[in-house]
């Protein structure tokens, strides 16, 4: 129970991170139908930047998301709590 609270923590934590970049992230239950098969993605709308999670994939799985998107952006790491700046560290070393 415990990681699953730091995980919704963490996922937060990376909306807010998001945000203060002038994205807006929604998570939203996408749809799935027999040949079509939604995942979230990255797009722009009307000039901002938007990306969409699905809330249904495991947090895990959104966490890893929101970091690879986060990851190419230019982020100042003296104000990104520690366990932050090792997971987006983390993410650059394996591009």
């Amino acid at each position: 129970m415990a990681t699953k609270k730091k995980n919704e923590i963490v996922l937060h934590e990376l909306m807010a991170l998001a945000e203060e970049k002038n994205i807006e992230v929604r998570t939203e239950k996408l749809l799935r139908e027999v040949g079509y098969h939604a995942r979230s993605g990255r797009c722009r709308v009307k000039g901002k930047d938007l990306i969409i999670v699905d809330r249904d994939e495991p947090l895990g799985e959104q966490i890893d998301f929101l970091v690879d998107q986060l990851a190419g952006e230019k982020l100042d790491p003296a104000h990104l709590p520690e366990h932050l700046k090792k997971l987006l560290a983390h993410k650059l070393q394996q591009s």
